[in-house]
């Protein structure tokens, strides 16, 4: 079974989705398997600002993200919006089927970048 489909049959097993909501995300994960294409990916970098080595590397499958958007609660959001990212351009992105960067970051007092792509 691919890492994916655990992931989101865990997250039913947690009942942290529902199982409308695991149904739909195994069918766009087969989807995308049947038509041989490879699943879409969204992965987040988080760099210190003097070093190109990313400190945090996450990749999660378009389907998944799409389903946390959704779901997230508005204080999730009013928090992604303190960092000056736009989730209307994320969604709007994901659902153009944008590829490459889609937000650059610099968080001077953190000293930190944060980077997310589209592949």
């Amino acid at each position: 079974m691919s890492d994916v489909r655990e992931r989101i049959l865990k997250l039913l097993e947690e009942k942290k989705i529902t199982a409308e909501e695991a149904a739909r995300l195994l069918d766009a994960v087969g989807k995308s398997d049947a038509t041989g294409r490879q699943n879409r990916f969204i992965k987040v970098r988080v760099f210190d600002h003097d070093s190109e080595r990313a400190k945090v590397n996450v990749t999660l499958p378009i389907a998944l993200v799409r389903w946390a958007i959704r779901m997230a609660p508005e204080s999730a959001r009013a928090k992604i919006e303190e960092h000056e990212i736009d989730m209307r351009v994320v969604t709007d992105a994901l659902e153009r089927g944008v590829t490459g960067k889609i937000v650059d970051v610099q968080d001077d007092d953190k000293g930190e970048r944060v980077e997310v792509w589209l592949e």
